[in-house]
């Protein structure tokens, strides 16, 4: 009975050691992954200060980051954005990613979000891994507290959300619970156009007030009013082909206004060059040539303007040259 007893008191004292050691163990441990991720986001957060709030990956970095436990959000952009790939696309929205990735940094907690890209020239087998051929792409990795899971990712549509930063923003801050906020910076062009815009309206007003009784007398803005009517630019002719010219003088199409105004400037050019080009030519036989072409380019250019007049009026009986 008493070795009974005394077998029991050692089984239980053996049994709450190795509890308390098992417990001790799970503490350190769960100590040790917490003093591990608190390094890693600190490391994180330091790369992406020093690039504007995206950090730059490649195959080997990747595998990193996303290595488990992770308490952290991601969303990574796989582009190519190099010359030799000529990806329109990854260019475009490569500054509207980094433009989302900077309000990151207004963040008073920045260690729920990260922002990464990884280009193709450098992640090729991570391109590979995910299935990937074609880019932009972004993928949005949330946290993930098992080492064992597989990565749960989720895609960013371009063609239902597009290509702006704020689109992309209210993605991000759906996913990750975030508010980042947008802030384009200002566009000094764009701005001083507008400004200017301003001043030129004004003039305008104040010109159309001084002078109203000339302005409306004006046969030069009438003329100019009567030709921004958003005519056709071409008509289907009955053969199936377009045709440019409108019958008649009440309309006009926008290609007949295009041909007219250079076969004006041609005949001006003509004109122009005759008196003041080619009396400046030294060479008798230079000068000579010169007439000859400039008067040649001016009658063939008439020709063709009075064949157009024709088309509009038939019954218009001159020609020039055909």
């Amino acid at each position: 009975m008493g070795f009974s007893t005394r077998t029991l008191f050692l089984t239980v004292t053996l049994a709450l050691i190795a509890f308390l050691a098992s417990s001790s163990f799970t503490v350190d441990a769960q100590s040790n992954v917490a003093d591990v991720l608190q390094k890693k986001i600190t490391s994180l957060q330091a790369k992406a200060v020093k690039n504007k709030g995206v950090i730059e990956l490649d195959s080997l970095a990747f595998d990193e980051v996303m290595a488990k436990p992770r308490n952290y959000s991601m969303a990574i952009l796989f582009t190519a954005i190099g010359p030799e790939y000529q990806c329109v696309p990854c260019l475009n929205f490569d500054p509207e990613f980094k433009l989302v990735a900077s309000g990151w940094s207004k963040l008073p907690d920045k260690t729920k979000m990260l922002f990464g890209s990884l280009d193709f020239k450098v992640g090729q087998a991570v391109f590979q891994k995910f299935g990937m051929n074609s880019a932009p792409s972004v993928l949005f990795f949330p946290p993930s507290d098992s080492i064992s899971s597989n990565p749960l990712s989720d895609r960013y549509d371009f063609s239902r959300n597009g290509f702006t930063a704020e689109s992309f923003a209210n993605w991000v801050n759906a996913r990750a619970g975030t508010d980042i906020k947008v802030r384009r910076p200002i566009d000094i062009v764009a701005l001083a156009v507008k400004v200017l815009g301003v001043f030129a309206l004004i003039g305008t007003i104040y010109l159309i007030y001084t002078k109203a009784g000339k302005l409306s007398s004006s046969k030069y803005l009438w003329s100019a009013l009567s030709m921004i009517r958003n005519p056709p630019y071409t008509i289907q002719g009955r053969d199936g082909r377009p045709g440019f010219i409108a019958q008649g003088f009440q309309n006009q199409f926008g290609l007949e206004t295009q041909i007219v105004a250079v076969l004006y400037a041609i005949l001006t050019g003509s004109v122009i060059s005759l008196i003041g080009v080619v009396p400046k030519i030294e060479n008798p036989t230079m000068q000579r040539m010169a007439v000859w072409v400039s008067m040649g380019l001016f009658a063939f250019m008439f020709s063709v303007l009075i064949q157009i007049f024709r088309v509009k009026n038939p019954s218009y009986p001159f020609t020039l040259m055909f």
